[in-house]
């Protein structure tokens, strides 16, 4: 591969979002936007009317960054890497279900007759079903599946970066056909029309293949990779290459119609409308080529490169630069109208619905402007860089931010809710029967799941507070419940571990270890609970029927609960040790050692668990190797497990205080004072950080609380 690919992958966490292109279920109902752009021509705009009030409708915080969104039949799909895939109702937010892979989902999902249709970088292809998430069939490749698959007429296509093009049978999974080009498909998706499968490689080639056999049609070979996804109108195949170079192809034969050298890389997916390609370029310029000659028309130079896809309405492009700026000009001319300056580099693509222009910026906002006077209607603060295209369908605006969250916002002011980023307000509390000691928050499909010192696990409604069902232990539930499946597995000071129906507080089966489960919390991860006990031992069980398949020794205590990731399991013990374990033996790989017992349940993400200590402090510890990057110092024990979102690290201190840390570098950004000490930890669901106090209360908090 060149050394120019290199380059570009470093560049690929800042365009990801803009060449995952076509999702293939075009239709002119305004209530869908089911691709990239919105329709084949890539105008980027739609027919739905934008929405009239001024409210957020909802938002979701996954585990990890998000991908960009499709909307079908009133539900929103979206990948994160957090390994998962979300199924949210459109109107609200709620969170129908989820699906967890065991690599980062860059794949946009591809929806048909009640499937979705999914990569991931853990090689495999999903099938799922649309209405619950459960597992329908899955394949598996050679190597990352990052590309949009494409379903048509019962087969569905997708590329994998093991350089291959598949076609499998869209309802058992069975493969058809495959097809290696000469390099991996990076992320190029393959785009169908008149039977004949159009896709890039980073061989240099674009390829044609007939979609019933997989056999060559034509190829064409550019001056370099190929990342983006070609794009078809009417008989001509548009796609640009890292050589600099639009191409237009005849789509049957793959002759070249004409091609147009730009000054640099383009990044920017060609955009068609009356018969004229708009295009951005790394040479800082946006043209506007006849689609039928390649003739330039006009060309207009921004500050810096063009890698935002423009948009096309009411004779205007819009399109962003990494100058920062949103530029409007005239179609026809290329003269400039307006331009609206952001505070970072844009990458996203705008749309436009009605009058009303969006756009993300990679300084965190969600920009709402008027399309003909570049007037700010709105803007809205995530909490991290927004260089996804935002979507809008049935009068929603759907985007997702570098902090990790889905948003969809009513589009008039882009005012938000409650907000743990923005807001200071609490918005309802329970009081159980007795202090709420180190057990967190489990949140899951609208439930709050939490364990009180008066022996009972309780499950509440997580918008009012309301109490739906508890179950009575034989002591103190101290432990923090994690729900799967359906299932929520809890362990309590009684001894035992139980697994109860997550709807019903109904007991499936409980296993006894050698003493009690004075904190430990289970965690589930391919069908096996892993806790810790007072008897020093960490177990891991069957899932389903609670049978022992393995179990650590360690030299103290183990309240900390294990945390799985990457076929591995980092604990904590009393014997002021991190381990990190084999998940499927139990072996030890490392162990570091704290100034104090380790209670606190270890987070990872970005590569790096988070810890506190009985000595005081929060670590981040390289989680590969075991060496450490951070520590911060509260003013008393740390046995609260952080909870990681938006690049921020929230835990507890027995000091009283919830803390807001910079997950990087350490920094302190906030701080929130209850009135006891706190040993729950922090969990962040639909917008609102959950958490439990000594003072026997349960806060629902919908802000970064102020110190």
């Amino acid at each position: 591969m060149k050394n120019k690919t290199v380059a570009y992958l470093i560049l690929v966490a800042v365009v990801v979002f803009l060449v995952l292109l076509v999702s293939r279920f075009y239709s002119t109902n305004p209530d869908q936007w089911p691709m990239f752009h919105h329709d084949p021509a890539r105008t980027g705009v739609s027919n739905s009317p934008a929405p009239s009030t001024n409210q957020t409708l909802w938002k979701f915080n996954t585990g990890g960054q998000v991908g960009s969104p499709i909307v079908a039949d009133g539900v929103v799909y979206v990948g994160s890497y957090d390994h998962k895939v979300y199924a949210f109702k459109a109107s609200n937010g709620d969170l129908l279900w989820n699906y967890t892979t065991s690599g980062i989902v860059v794949s946009r999902p591809a929806v048909s007759e009640n499937r979705v249709y999914v990569g991931s970088e853990d090689h495999n292809l999903y099938c799922l079903n649309s209405s619950d998430g459960t597992l329908v069939w899955n394949y598996t490749t050679g190597y990352y599946v990052d590309s949009d698959p494409t379903v048509s007429h019962g087969v569905v296509y997708a590329s994998s970066e093991d350089s291959k093009v598949y076609a499998l049978n869209s309802s058992t999974g069975a493969y058809i056909w495959s097809y290696r080009t000469g390099e991996m498909i990076m992320l190029s998706s393959p785009r169908i029309s008149n039977n004949i499968i159009y896709v890039g490689s980073l061989d240099n080639k674009v390829y044609a293949l007939n979609a019933t056999s997989g056999e060559p049609v034509w190829n064409y070979e550019t001056g370099d990779d190929i990342i983006s996804t070609p794009a078809v109108e009417k008989s001509t195949v548009y796609v640009g290459s890292l050589d600099d170079t639009i191409y237009a192809l005849d789509a049957l034969e793959g002759d070249l119609k004409w091609s147009y050298k730009t000054g640099a890389d383009v990044f920017s997916s060609p955009t068609v409308a009356e018969n004229v390609v708009y295009v951005g370029s790394q040479d800082h310029n946006v043209y506007a080529l006849n689609a039928s000659t390649g003739k330039i028309l006009w060309n207009y130079t921004t500050q810096l490169g063009v890698a935002s896809s423009p948009a096309v309405a009411n004779d205007t492009v819009y399109v962003g630069s990494l100058d920062g700026s949103l530029y409007a000009l005239e179609a026809s001319e290329g003269k400039l109208k307006w331009q609206f300056k952001t505070s970072d580099s844009l990458v996203s693509s705008p749309i436009v619905a009605g009058n009303i222009l969006y756009t993300g910026s990679n300084d965190g906002k969600i920009y709402a402007l008027n399309a003909a006077s570049g007037d700010l209607i709105w803007s809205f603060a995530t909490g991290g860089k927004v260089d996804s295209s935002p979507t809008v369908a049935g009068g929603v605006v759907y985007i997702g931010s570098h902090d990790g969250k889905v948003y969809a916002l009513n589009a008039s002011t882009g005012m938000i809710g409650f907000d743990p980023e923005l807001h200071n307000n609490v918005i309802w509390s329970y009081a159980t029967g007795d202090m709420i000691m180190f057990s967190s928050p489990a949140v899951a499909n609208g439930v709050v799941y939490i364990g009180s010192y008066d022996s009972n696990l309780y499950a509440l409604n997580a918008s009012t507070g309301n109490l739906l069902w508890k179950f009575l232990t034989d002591y103190a539930v101290v432990s923090s419940p994690v729900v799967m499946d359906g299932i929520v597995y809890i362990g309590s000071e009684d001894g035992h571990v139980y697994a109860l129906n997550a709807a019903t507080g109904e007991l499936r089966w409980n296993f006894t270890t050698g003493d009690m489960i004075h904190v430990s919390s289970p965690a589930v991860a391919e069908g096996v609970v892993y806790i810790g006990s007072n008897d020093f031992n960490i177990y891991a069980l069957n899932a389903s029927n609670g049978a022992l398949i393995w179990n650590y020794l360690t030299d103290g205590f183990v309240v900390s609960s294990p945390a799985v990731a990457d076929n591995k399991v980092y604990v904590g013990s009393y014997d002021s040790r991190i381990y990190a374990l084999d998940a499927h033996d139990g072996a030890l790989i490392w162990n570091y050692t704290t100034d104090g017992a380790v209670a606190s349940t270890p987070a990872l993400a970005y590569g790096t668990i988070y810890v506190g200590s009985g000595d005081d402090k929060v670590y981040a510890i390289d989680a590969s190797s075991g060496k450490p990057i951070w520590t911060y110092l509260t003013g008393d024990d740390v046995v609260s497990s952080p909870a990681v979102a938006g690049g921020i690290v929230h835990v507890g201190s027995c000091d009283g205080k919830i803390y807001a840390i910079n997950a990087a570098t350490g920094a302190l950004l906030w701080s929130y004072k209850t009135d006891d000490m706190i040993v729950s930890s922090p969990a962040i669901g639909s917008g609102v950080l959950y958490v439990g106090s000594y003072d026997h209360i349960v806060y629902a908090i919908g802000s970064s609380p102020t110190p």
